[in-house]
């Protein structure tokens, strides 16, 4: 029975792949580490610090034309950073110590880009990429103080939306295929802190590696 699945799966897929080479369909992988943060946009936050970050996935492009292509995918992205919370005053008018916590979030992303490549020369090509990535959080965690890491999905918010915008080079390494390479800064439109605790964007920075076949 698997192999008769197998099999009607390679029928119906091999059609399609092969008529999309034919349009110019690029398939391939990316990993992007990177430096992360939480812009705050509240009085009693400061950011307090980068974390390391790291994104990995499939990406996908059709190609418009010799120098625009449009691209997608499916990708995991690990994030977050650190924030300093104002202790505010005990009763005696006292200042309180500050706070620190530290968010590391997961994201499943699709990419929405556009790219825009030079003419070849000498096998290489540069582009640059700009455009949307909406997001779900899969797993947020948190650690405060010295406390061990806290589940923290109800302070994270489950939507996130961030711009792209992307520049690197692109080197033939054989026919349709090409390894690229280059920096990617994510910048977050949605609030990414859930409820009264506050309220920052997630941002990151990141070198873009991957190859296209």
């Amino acid at each position: 029975m698997r192999k008769l699945i197998l099999i009607l799966f390679i029928g119906l897929v091999f059609p399609v792949i092969s008529k999309a080479q034919d349009q110019k369909f690029h398939f391939g992988f990316k990993i992007t580490p990177s430096m992360a943060w939480i812009k705050p946009d509240q009085k009693n936050l400061e950011r307090e610090g980068y974390r390391l970050g790291f994104t990995y996935g499939v990406q996908t492009e059709f190609r418009l034309s010799d120098n625009y292509a449009f691209a997608t995918g499916a990708q995991m992205s690990y994030r977050g950073g650190k924030l300093s919370i104002d202790g505010g005053t005990d009763s005696l008018g006292n200042n309180l110590p500050n706070e620190s916590i530290t968010f590391k979030v997961q994201y499943v992303e699709i990419p929405l880009t556009i790219k825009m490549l030079t003419n070849q020369f000498n096998k290489v090509r540069y582009f640059g990429q700009f455009g949307f990535a909406p997001g779900m959080r899969i797993r947020a965690l948190k650690e405060v103080g010295s406390e061990d890491k806290l589940d923290a999905k109800k302070d994270i918010n489950f939507f996130n939306v961030n711009m792209i915008i992307a520049a690197g080079v692109e080197y033939e390494i054989s026919g349709s295929t090409v390894a690229f390479g280059g920096i990617e800064f994510n910048n977050g439109f949605v609030d990414v802190i859930d409820g009264d605790g506050g309220k920052g964007f997630s941002n990151y920075l990141g070198l873009n590696i991957g190859i296209l076949f």
